[in-house]
């Protein structure tokens, strides 16, 4: 896909809502308080939770979206995507094919995938996706298996694809200048999706 037809690449800050950091939280109202702070997509991971009820709360979010002009994606669930009119899907290695992925959703769905490796970077080079989050940059709870690869793994990454490349894992205010200086296009948020005015300060000094 063309830079110029992506959609990500008028992305600067990608947010993540996810069941395991929500606990109590409404995560229709934690997403469109994302949106309304300035949250240019938002990726709804709620991992092993009842599809109909995922469904009933990706569509609630979609709708939030749509008024805002905003991209939401579902993690993995395609039939998700499908049933709520979602915008696409994101895939981890050894998830849903981006291939048949792209053949359910269509060719105006948003695939994107997470890459944690050179090797993973060089497979997903030949998947129709438009852009890959690649991490961990820095050391986070959220992934203790993996090692923190530091901004230097930015540009790794991009010597093997050709879309966009938004930096994953402990990214906060303080480090977020030397990832987009790294060569990130834009920076995930998980943890820190409750800092999104800060961080989107700190964006726009550092660029």
């Amino acid at each position: 896909m063309s830079w110029k037809k992506n959609p990500a690449s008028g992305w600067k800050l990608y947010c993540i809502v996810d069941n395991a950091t929500q606990r109590s939280k409404d995560p229709v109202k934690s997403s469109c308080s994302l949106f309304a702070k300035g949250a240019d997509i938002l990726q709804l991971r709620y991992k092993n939770y009842p599809s109909g009820e995922l469904v009933r709360i990706a569509k609630k979010i979609h709708q939030s979206r749509k008024k805002r002009g905003k991209t939401l994606l579902i993690n993995d669930r395609v039939d998700v995507a499908l049933a709520s009119g979602a915008d696409g899907v994101h895939v981890g290695e050894g998830d849903f094919s981006t291939g048949l992925s792209r053949r359910l959703l269509g060719s105006s769905s948003v695939i994107g995938k997470t890459v944690h490796s050179a090797s993973e970077a060089k497979r997903a080079a030949c998947c129709e996706i438009d852009y890959v989050s690649a991490g961990p940059i820095f050391s986070t709870p959220l992934k203790r298996g993996l090692k923190a690869r530091g901004p230097r793994f930015i540009k790794k990454i991009k010597k093997f694809v050709s879309v966009p490349v938004f930096a994953i894992g402990g990214i906060n205010k303080k480090n977020v200048k030397a990832v987009l200086l790294g060569g990130a296009y834009g920076i995930c948020v998980l943890r820190g999706a409750k800092r999104v005015k800060g961080l989107l300060k700190a964006c726009k000094k550092a660029t």
